[in-house]
C-alpha cells in the first residue's frame, strides 16, 4: 500500500522554508565573497598601476633632465589617463632622505617636508602613510628602506609606499635612493562601488536561486521519498513502520467513525519465535520475519494497513465488517500454518496467534483497540496457540480518553 505519512507532507513546509533559509544565506555569503573579491581586484589595479609609477619616476630619475623637467614629467603623469581604467589618484610624491618632497603631482608641495603640518591637514591617515611620516618625525635611519605591505583590501584611502634611485653623476659616488609615494581614493563608498555591489548582489541572487530551485527539486524528487520511504518502511520486513502506521491508522479511524464504517484491528504474533532464534539462529529468524510479511501481502488487500509492531509482532488495520475480516484472518493463520519457510537445507513450519477487536464492539479510539487487541492475543496465546481469540470490549469514541 503506497501512502504518505502525515509528518511528512506536515515536513513540506519547514523543507521550504529550509530552503529559502538557505538560498539567502547563499545569497548573502555570495555578495559579500564577491564585493571583497571585487574590492581586492580593485586595489590590485591600483597597485599595479602605482607599480608603473614607481617604473616612470624611476626612468625620469635616471634621465639626465633638470629638476623642472622632472617635476613636469611627474605631474603630466600623474593628470594623464590612468592605465587599466584606474582612477581614484590623490598625489604622486617623491621624498629624499631628509624626508623633503622634491617632485610631485602637488607642485606646491614641493620643497615641504612629509611632516609639515599642512599635510597632516589631508586625509592621509592611512597606515602606511603615517609610516612614513612617523619614521622621518623621529629621524629613523631606515625611513628609505620603507615599503607598504599592500595586503588587506582598503575601505578607504591607502598609500603605496616604494623606493626608487637615482644614478650618481660621477662614478666613484653611491646612487641617491628616494622614496615614492603614490596615494589612492579606494572609492568603495563611490558610484562605481555601489553599482558593482548592486550587480553582485543581482549575479548572487541568481544564483542562489538558482542553486535553491535545484535543492527543492533535488530534494522533492529524490532525497525527501528516500527518507520518507526509510521512515515509513520496516527496513526487514519492507511493511510498514509501526509510527507510519500508528499515524494512518488514526486518520483512517476517525474517517471510519464519520462514516460509521466497520473495521477491524488485529495483532500477530509468532508463536515460539524465541525457540527459532534460539535453535536455529536470528538469521533465521529474520527469514521467519520476512516469510510472515510475504504470507501478509499474498493474502490481505492493498488497502488494508499492515505493520510490524516490533520484534515478532504485527498489527493491521482491515477494512471489513467482522465477519468478513475473521475469515481473512482465518485464512491468513491456516496459509501461514500451510507454508514452508525453507533456510539453509530446513523446512520450517511457522504458526502465530492472532488477537482482533472490531470497531462495532470497541469503538474507534485507536488505543483502546490496540489494548483490547493485545489483551485477545494473550488469551489466544493461553488458548493453546495458533488460533484467533476475539475481544469483547467497551464502545469507545476515537476522542475518548
Amino acid at each position: 500500500m503506497t501512502v504518505s505519512s502525515p509528518s511528512w507532507r506536515h515536513s513540506a513546509p519547514f523543507l521550504r522554508s529550509l530552503v529559502l533559509a538557505f538560498s539567502l544565506a547563499a545569497m548573502t555569503m555570495l555578495t559579500l565573497a564577491l564585493s571583497a573579491l571585487s574590492l581586492m581586484e580593485r586595489q590590485r589595479q591600483m597597485i599595479t598601476d602605482a607599480e608603473h609609477s614607481r617604473g616612470f619616476v624611476q626612468a625620469a630619475l635616471a634621465t639626465p633632465l633638470t629638476d623642472d623637467q622632472r617635476q613636469a614629467l611627474i605631474l603630466n603623469h600623474a593628470t594623464s589617463t590612468r592605465e587599466q581604467d584606474v582612477d581614484g589618484l590623490n598625489f604622486i610624491l617623491v621624498v629624499n632622505p631628509l624626508g623633503q618632497i622634491v617632485y610631485g603631482s602637488r607642485p606646491s608641495w614641493r620643497q615641504l617636508l612629509i611632516t609639515d603640518p599642512l599635510l597632516n591637514q589631508l586625509e592621509t591617515d592611512d597606515t602606511a602613510f603615517r609610516e612614513v611620516v612617523s619614521c622621518f618625525r623621529l629621524h629613523h635611519e631606515n625611513c628609505m628602506n620603507l615599503r607598504s605591505l599592500d595586503v588587506w583590501p582598503r575601505l578607504s584611502r591607502f598609500t603605496v609606499v616604494r623606493d626608487v634611485y637615482k644614478p650618481a653623476v660621477d662614478l666613484g659616488m653611491s646612487r641617491q635612493r628616494y622614496l615614492t609615494i603614490v596615494n589612492y581614493d579606494s572609492g568603495i563608498l563611490g558610484p562605481s562601488a555601489l553599482v558593482a555591489l548592486f550587480l553582485c548582489f543581482l549575479f548572487s541572487l541568481l544564483l542562489s536561486g538558482c542553486l535553491g530551485l535545484f535543492l527543492w527539486i533535488l530534494l522533492s524528487a529524490y532525497v525527501v521519498p528516500r527518507l520518507a520511504e526509510l521512515a515509513q518502511t520496516d527496513s526487514l520486513t519492507q511493511l510498514m513502520s509501526r509510527g507510519m502506521f500508528m499515524d494512518l491508522a488514526k486518520d483512517t479511524l476517525a474517517e471510519a467513525e464519520e462514516r460509521q464504517a466497520d473495521l477491524v484491528f488485529a495483532i500477530l504474533d509468532i508463536d515460539y519465535f524465541k525457540r527459532i532464534n534460539d535453535t536455529y539462529g536470528h538469521g533465521c529468524g529474520d527469514a521467519a520475519l520476512r516469510h510472515v510479511a510475504e504470507i501478509f501481502r499474498a493474502v490481505l488487500r492493498s488497502e488494508d494497513l499492515l505493520c510490524r509492531l516490533g520484534g515478532e509482532e504485527f498489527a493491521m488495520l482491515i477494512s471489513l465488517p467482522r465477519e468478513h475480516a475473521a475469515r481473512a484472518l482465518e485464512r491468513l493463520r491456516m496459509q501461514l500454518e500451510m507454508s514452508r519457510l525453507h533456510h539453509q537445507g530446513r523446512r520450517l513450519t511457522i504458526q502465530a496467534s492472532i488477537g482482533a477487536v472490531a470497531t462495532g464492539d470497541c469503538g474507534y479510539n485507536l488505543d483502546y483497540l490496540y489494548s483490547s487487541a493485545d489483551q485477545a492475543l494473550y488469551s489466544a496465546k493461553r488458548a493453546g496457540r495458533n488460533r484467533i481469540a476475539w475481544s469483547e470490549g467497551r464502545i469507545f469514541s476515537r476522542l475518548a480518553t
